[in-house]
């Protein structure tokens, strides 16, 4: 899948389910539910809700984020270096850089689970 390919099913929303899925999987791994309104329209939708959530728990228990990092492989120094050059809050920064690792695992997965698609 060349890159033209994987923009245009990003563009179309293909995507969205499965990055829904996976960040629904991995905030539950450090004991937060995803529970977002279903049907996901569209990747807006997904980074605003996943900033509240982000947002909620900065508040209330930051040490998650940390383990959500950890889990999503998503190291600190790059919220840091994106933080520097970023106009936007902590909590929609780092929900920008969460959806889009997630999504960045679903489309690996994809790849390597489709060798037709090459």
């Amino acid at each position: 899948m060349d890159l033209i390919t994987v923009n245009d099913k990003i563009q179309s929303n293909q995507f969205l389910n499965e990055t829904s899925n996976q960040l629904e999987k991995d905030f539950l791994s450090i004991g937060v539910n995803f529970d977002i309104d279903k049907p996901v329209q569209d990747y807006k939708q997904l980074f605003s809700f996943t900033s509240h959530l982000v947002n909620a728990l900065n508040e209330q228990d930051p040490k998650r984020i940390i383990n959500l990092l950890y889990r999503i492989d998503l190291s600190e120094e790059t919220v840091q270096t994106e933080m520097e050059i970023s106009i936007l809050t902590f909590s929609e920064l780092l929900a920008e850089l969460i959806v889009k690792r997630e999504l960045q695992k679903v489309i690996i997965k994809n790849y390597y689970s489709n060798p037709e698609n090459q």
